[in-house]
Order: C-alpha cells, then sequence, then structure tokens
C-alpha cells in the first residue's frame, strides 16, 4: 500500500488502511469475481459519511486454487490496473476478520450496464451509447496499458455513477478474475460469464488481451439490441461449440454500419485479426 501512497499526487487520491468498525449500514448488494459486493457509509475520513463500494477478496470455493489470490495481490491488481487514471476511485483496503479483506470503492449508484440497457433501451439513443462506449474502452484501454488482462470482462462489471450533474459515468469494476498478461492460464481454466467467453478461451487456448476485446465487441451487441448476447439459448456446451465456430449475436437493425463494422471486428474469430483497445478508444473519440 505504501508504494501506491508515495505515487499520489492530491490528497483525496491518498490510498488509506481502514478500520472495519469505521463503517456502518453495510449492505450486501451482489456478487463479484471474487467475493461479495457491499455498500456501506464511511463514518470518517476525506469522504466522511460518504456511500461506498466494498468488495471481499476472502477465497471463493467456486474457483480452482489456481485462481485464488492472495488479498493483497488481488487489490494490487486493482491498483495497477486504475491508480488515479479510472473515472473508479479507490480509497482503500480494510479487514473485516483474519481471513476476509476488503476493498473500498467509489459506490456506482446507478447499477450495472446490463440493468441499465433493461430498464432504459428505449430511451437510450447513439450519442449516449457512443459516450458509455467511450468510457469503457478508456478504462479498458487503461487496464491493458498496464499489461493486465481483465478476463471477466461483461456487462455485470460494467458500472454506472451518476454525481450532482446529468452526465452519466461508466467504468470497468470487478478486477478479482484479472491476469497479468505474462502469466500463463493453467489447463482447462475456462472462466467467466458463458456469453461473453472468447472462443480461443473455450478452446482452451492462452489468454491474452483479445479476450477482453471480444467481450468488448459483445457488449457492442448488447448495446444495439438491448439484450444479452445469445439471450435465449441455453449456455451449454452446444453453445460453446457453435462460439468456436464463429456463431456471433444479432445486431439490430438500423444499427449503424461503422458500428457493425468495430463490433465484428472485434468479435472476430482470430484473435490476431482484433483491434487493440488503444485504437478502440481512439476511433470512438474522434
Amino acid at each position: 500500500m505504501k508504494s501506491f501512497q508515495l505515487r499520489t499526487w492530491k490528497y483525496e487520491d491518498v490510498i488509506e488502511w481502514i478500520p472495519f468498525d469505521r463503517f456502518s449500514d453495510i449492505k450486501k448488494i451482489g456478487e463479484g469475481g471474487f467475493g461479495s459486493v457491499y455498500s456501506a457509509l464511511w463514518l470518517d475520513g476525506i469522504q466522511k459519511l460518504k456511500k461506498l463500494m466494498i468488495i471481499t477478496t476472502k477465497e471463493h470455493v467456486k474457483h480452482p486454487a489456481s485462481l485464488r489470490l492472495r488479498p493483497c495481490q488481488k487489490f494490487e491488481n486493482h491498483m495497477k490496473c486504475i491508480l488515479f487514471d479510472s473515472q473508479l476511485k479507490i480509497y482503500g483496503l480494510t479487514q473485516k476478520s483474519k481471513n476476509e479483506y476488503l476493498i473500498v470503492l467509489q459506490y456506482a449508484n446507478n447499477g450495472n450496464l446490463h440493468k441499465f440497457l433493461r430498464t432504459n433501451f428505449q430511451e437510450v439513443n447513439w450519442k449516449t451509447k457512443l459516450k458509455l462506449l467511450v468510457d469503457i474502452s478508456r478504462d479498458l484501454y487503461l487496464i491493458h496499458e498496464a499489461e493486465y488482462i481483465h478476463a471477466d470482462f461483461h456487462s455485470g462489471n460494467i458500472l454506472q455513477h451518476k454525481g450532482i450533474s446529468t452526465t452519466l459515468q461508466f467504468y470497468i469494476a470487478d478486477l478479482g478474475l484479472s491476469k497479468k498478461t505474462n502469466e500463463n492460464n493453467s489447463e482447462g481454466e475456462i472462466y467467466g460469464v458463458m456469453p461473453y467467453v472468447a472462443p480461443e478461451v473455450l478452446s482452451d487456448q492462452k489468454l491474452t488481451k483479445a479476450a477482453d476485446i471480444y467481450g468488448f465487441g459483445l457488449i457492442m451487441s448488447e448495446m444495439s439490441t438491448g439484450q444479452r448476447p445469445f439471450d435465449g439459448q441455453e449456455f451449454d456446451t452446444k453453445l460453446a461449440v457453435k462460439i468456436c465456430k464463429g456463431l456471433k449475436p444479432e445486431i439490430a437493425p438500423g444499427t449503424p454500419d461503422c458500428y457493425i463494422e468495430l463490433a465484428n471486428r472485434c468479435m472476430n474469430l482470430d484473435p490476431q485479426k482484433r483491434p487493440a483497445a488503444r485504437n478502440i478508444f481512439d476511433i470512438l473519440k474522434e
């Protein structure tokens, strides 16, 4: 933690060790890649009485031992990927019990992208969709620039926050499964949400940044239709085989051609032919 504190230029960006008894009104609000997600109020500090999001980093039994990281390693993954550059703020680390550490982050008051699209799809115009994609591609670029792979990239892990102004901000969260680009994935390691898993990962090939890019393409399709990829189909071996043979999710009629072209590039069956996150960000912000 000290190494991250020494890299801080502004007081409000200082990462703190926060005693667990300084939180109140703790409520479970969901599950993340490596633990439960809670909302809470911080009783003091620079964010006094501000609602926060807390993610547990206790070992998760549903993941194989090869995927389990030390709590401090999970915290380090979050910090190295988004330190000071992302819209997502990290406030520090706390400890609930001997084996349960928690990462303290900014609270996303408008839920995740999947829920947002389900609720507001008819009101979301293309200008808003592009703004949203710029936010997401920027965070993905930062993660890849830090030489990490998110490895669990889907619309449930894209959070939405609405500040005092009417501007919506979207950012990538839940880096519990993230891996360094030079890590070797163990044989048989397939994890993530089925419709968003890249075909090469389903085929037990090496996990690379391109798998995240494939997920970005699926998110683009979801924003086009308002539905999760392959909605209504069983997420089983038959679907996995079809995906590995090149099956892509639907894109809604009336979607701009340039949008379809970029989405299809991201979902290319060949990982080498997918664009880099930086290229996607540059294209979308123009």
